[in-house]
């Protein structure tokens, strides 16, 4: 895990900050991803890695059993790749796990075995394909279990069971016959992509197979992690985060390609639930647009910045509580923290809740779309950046400095877009208090480094605004530890009251 996600101290080191300005172009190590926080221990595999323990298993397997390698691998992926119990198994009744497994002659043989009629005839048979009636002996394939079928019928039947049915352990062609095909076989009988697909099959199945281990779940990424944590009623009280050796961060515990915490799986899948439901409705739609509270305008949010100006009136107001900006305010007007509704015979409980859910999940989505802005409003103003890095002293790793406070904002933004789902189920009391306290403060940071990116650029003020973005970094990160470890802490110790189970 790089040092971007982990804690850092204190005091601002302006050296440590430079460091982390600057783009490595050294390829990643297969070793990355190995964390640094103690509560959570795990590591990254690259396929390469991953297909080398596969290959480790299947070698101890077959040096322990005293079985040829493609058969240890059949057996292993017969008993679900749980090496232990095949062993134990094997040692107590070795015929009996061949023969659940389908392997041919393992029943023990007669002392005086009755010869065949086929045998005593001595005679040789001409070879016919059972399937396509092919007489060409040259075109014979003969699989473990004596069965003969041409092998260009033996190559369409495993390359369909790979590529059309997904499946890396199948049986012999043969109606009744329960042999697996083994490795060298499909090897010999399939085109390189088809086998290649196959081994693709083998590491999802591998996978599958272990419940430390989950592959990263980020479009294209190839990486797997294995968290010996993060199953079980230990999602009760941590949030295992993890980033694969590609540098994507996703919980293990639910697999969501995102950093969710502070808040636990059981409740993102409820909150998520909730949140697809109210997609396209009018509700998402007013999370997304406002009126202006002065002149009545339609306004559409085009910056992550939550100070916005009216283009018809000049009415600066904030985009999510829609009161005037000069009195707005994190910890005295309290915008993030959902205030009960006055007693109204005429408000239902229904409506109430409605009332608190769209209060949560408007915070909650405007935090998405922000950090989407913010990101699209750095690469406009970077255009700028290389034209006054011209004209100035400033190298190019000095000028990123827009682009390592916007990298800060969207972890930020991440945060506190889950904060807010978080604070939905959270039970009313001091410990809810004190984390939108928390919270409030990282929001008003947050919005204080967002403003920094809308200022302009030009030669006299670059240095100024390089320094006054750079410390706000600083501190925008530091209150972002305070609110994880906080969080996190809550969790270890039970402090958090929830409106719902946990399952």
């Amino acid at each position: 895990m790089d040092d971007s996600d982990g804690y850092i101290s204190d005091s601002y080191d302006s050296d440590a900050f430079e460091a982390n300005d600057s783009d490595s172009e050294e390829p990643v190590a297969e070793n990355k991803g190995k964390s640094k926080v103690p509560a959570i221990e795990y590591e990254s595999f690259s396929p390469a890695r991953l297909q080398q323990r596969i290959e480790d298993d299947i070698r101890t397997v077959a040096n322990i059993i005293g079985l040829e390698s493609p058969i240890a691998s059949i057996l292993l992926q017969h008993f679900r790749w749980n090496r232990d119990r095949l062993i134990e198994r094997f040692m107590d009744d070795s015929v009996a796990v061949l023969t659940d497994a389908g392997e041919p002659n393992v029943a023990p043989s007669s002392p005086n075995p009755r010869p065949s009629k086929r045998a005593r005839l001595d005679t040789p048979t001409e070879f016919m394909c059972p399937i396509c009636c092919d007489t060409d002996s040259a075109n014979v394939f003969r699989s473990r279990c004596g069965h003969e079928f041409c092998e260009t019928c033996w190559a369409t039947y495993v390359t369909g069971k790979i590529k059309e049915e997904g499946q890396c352990l199948f049986n012999c062609m043969q109606d009744g016959c329960k042999t697996a095909v083994d490795e060298p076989s499909i090897e010999k009988l399939v085109a390189k992509g088809v086998f290649e697909r196959y081994r693709e099959l083998l590491l999802q199945s591998y996978v599958g197979g272990h419940a430390t281990l989950r592959f990263c779940p980020h479009p294209g990424c190839t990486e797997t992690v294995l968290c010996s944590g993060g199953r079980g009623a230990s999602l009760q009280t941590e949030v295992p985060t993890v980033e694969c050796g590609a540098g994507h961060g996703f919980c293990f515990g639910c697999g969501l390609d995102s950093d969710h915490r502070p808040i636990v799986c059981g409740l993102v899948g409820v909150w998520l639930k909730s949140a697809r439901e109210d997609a396209g409705t009018s509700q998402w739609i007013k999370a997304n647009t406002r009126t202006c509270p002065n002149c009545k305008n339609s306004i559409e949010k085009a910056g992550g910045c939550n100070r916005i100006l009216c283009r018809h009136c000049k009415y600066q107001f904030c985009w999510l509580c829609m009161q005037k900006w000069e009195v707005h305010g994190y910890n005295n007007a309290v915008c993030n923290t959902w205030k009960e509704p006055e007693k109204d015979d005429a408000m239902t409980a229904a409506g109430q809740n409605l009332k608190k859910w769209l209060f949560y999940f408007d915070r909650f989505n405007n935090h998405e779309l922000s950090s989407r802005l913010d990101q699209e409003l750095v690469e406009r103003a970077e255009e700028k950046v290389v034209e006054v890095q011209k004209n100035s002293n400033l190298s190019w790793i000095e000028a990123r400095f827009m682009q390592t406070a916007v990298d800060e904002l969207t972890k930020c933004r991440r945060t506190l877009k889950w904060s807010y789902a978080m604070a939905y189920f959270l039970a009313a009391g001091n410990e809810k208090q004190i984390f939108e306290d928390l919270q409030a403060d990282l929001e008003k940071a947050v919005e204080d480094l967002s403003q920094l990116l809308e200022e302009s650029v030009d030669t006299e003020t670059i240095k100024s605004l390089r320094q006054r973005m750079m410390d706000k970094t600083v501190y925008v990160r530091m209150r972002h530890e305070v609110l994880l470890r906080d969080s996190a802490d809550g969790l270890a110790e039970g402090r958090w009251e929830f409106t719902i189970p946990l399952d």
